[in-house]
């Protein structure tokens, strides 16, 4: 793919949402590796149909889309099932992915994708931005945006990959407990800038 695409990835609650929108102000097109995720199990779908196939209807809510609370509980206690759930449902989220990065249209598109290298999407894009935030701001954030307790919020933070591995993959990083948005915001903004650089240069050489 040609495209110029930024994959933005980092922890929970590391201020993704919030820089993707900084983004889609830029002018920017915005591919959400999570929507993704849920549109190739929506009812009709490949996806739904062979997790239905495999699980039963017990994973199903009443107007028959999935219910992901019960799927949960029955893939992470058991290993085998919920490898079956990742062979099954990967290749499709991936083949969603690069369909919506080949329709996008924008100054460049940013692939949001917070697991991106753990689900191997490392190589689609052109440069990669994470996100980063202390642990502790981490469950704090969570905690106030999901309404969960602060044990749950921790294991959430401390299950992901370690962030000193997503920094030292990723080309950029922005540490987003700035004081205020204002300045978070000029801070993307002025790597929006380079990235138009970059991409000026890559066209020049082509």
């Amino acid at each position: 793919m040609s495209k110029w695409i930024l994959g933005l990835t980092g922890g929970i609650s590391s201020g993704k949402t919030t820089v993707c929108n900084f983004f889609k102000e830029f002018g920017c097109a915005v591919v959400d590796a999570d929507l993704c995720a849920r549109k190739v199990v929506m009812p009709g779908t490949k996806g739904l149909k062979k997790l239905t196939e495999h699980f039963g209807k017990s994973i199903l809510n009443p107007d028959g889309t999935l219910d992901r609370k019960a799927l949960r509980n029955i893939i992470f206690s058991d290993d085998d099932k919920l490898s079956f759930v990742n062979k099954t449902l990967h290749p499709l989220i991936h083949e969603q992915i690069m369909s919506e990065l080949d329709e996008a249209t924008g100054c460049y598109v940013v692939l949001a994708a917070p697991l991106l290298f753990e689900n191997h999407l490392e190589h689609i894009p052109s440069r990669i931005l994470c996100m980063d935030a202390d642990p502790e701001t981490q469950i704090m954030r969570t905690v106030e945006r999901d309404g969960c307790s602060y044990e749950i919020a921790k294991a959430m933070v401390a299950h992901q990959l370690p962030r000193e591995i997503k920094i030292k993959s990723s080309d950029d990083v922005v540490i987003s407990n700035y004081p205020t948005l204002d300045e978070l915001k000029q801070k993307i903004h002025e790597l929006h800038t380079h990235y138009l650089t970059l991409i000026e240069q890559d066209n020049a050489h082509d």
